[in-house]
């Protein structure tokens, strides 16, 4: 686990009548490195100028890896507030945890990062990473050490009969003999002024018919799942292993919005 020191600091002028005595003097952050393919846990401890870990339980703060070409975070994380009571220095220390989705639209380069403290209020109060008052520190997304992420199937045939609903795609490989540890499937929903329902169904039979295929209620969702005059993208989480799994949608009446595509992981 990769462990960085964050400074809660008073931005102030220090005046020394008689000579610098170094107390201010800057204490370099390091660069951080995440790898795509992995999750890529992250600690940071907090202290002040004199190296003197603060205390932050009860505290709020929110970590943002920055694109430092279009000044827009690409992550956004609230820190992990790690306490086991024993002393001050374990109270003065957090994680994050940077995850293989995280990491999955942005490109091999370097980022900056910073950690804001949210106050009670809703105001944020910067952190430094070092004592020279920078508040951003640089991260590295690299690849090539581990396995990557396939491109998500891309789902937009919806002419199949036999479904549940008016509107059913062919059946798409939910790839059982890979997807048989935590059984994750994911599913981008991609919608133009969609007023209806979206059913997905999943078939451990090899060569399915229509009645093979069974219902599947998304994680947290009733099923069917419904829409109204929703143009944006929505996405959901299932389990289970399938030979295959296959969408079916219909509108309500009256509506004429549709379901354009649907992006699929497993």
């Amino acid at each position: 686990m990769q462990t960085v020191t964050r400074y809660l600091l008073t931005n102030s002028v220090i005046v020394y009548q008689s000579g610098y005595r170094g107390r201010n003097s800057k204490v370099y952050d390091r660069r951080l490195q995440v790898y795509r393919g992995v999750w890529n846990p992250l600690t940071f401890t907090f202290k002040n100028e004199d190296q003197k870990a603060q205390n932050v339980v009860g505290k709020t703060y929110t970590f943002n890896i920055v694109d430092t070409e279009s000044k827009k975070a690409v992550v956004t994380r609230n820190l992990k507030i790690l306490d086991d009571g024993s002393t001050i220095s374990s109270k003065g220390t957090a994680s994050v945890d940077i995850t293989e989705g995280d990491l999955l639209p942005l490109d091999a380069k370097f980022y900056e990062y910073s950690i804001q403290e949210v106050l009670t209020d809703g105001s944020t109060l910067v952190t430094y990473a070092d004592t020279n008052y920078v508040s951003s520190g640089t991260i590295e997304v690299l690849d090539g050490a581990y396995p990557q992420f396939t491109a998500s199937t891309s789902v937009s045939d919806f002419t199949g009969s036999g479904g549940p609903l008016q509107k059913t795609s062919g059946s798409i490989s939910a790839n059982p003999g890979s997807n048989n540890n935590k059984a994750l499937h994911t599913i981008a929903v991609y919608t133009k002024n969609f007023s209806g329902a979206l059913r997905v169904q999943g078939t451990m039979s090899s060569s399915p018919a229509d009645a093979d295929y069974f219902n599947i209620t998304l994680d947290g969702e009733s099923s069917p799942v419904t829409f109204s005059s929703s143009t944006t993208v929505t996405d959901y989480n299932f389990y289970g292993v399938f030979h295959y799994v296959r969408f079916s949608w219909d509108n309500d009446t009256g509506n004429t919005g549709v379901i354009d595509k649907i992006l699929y992981r497993r």
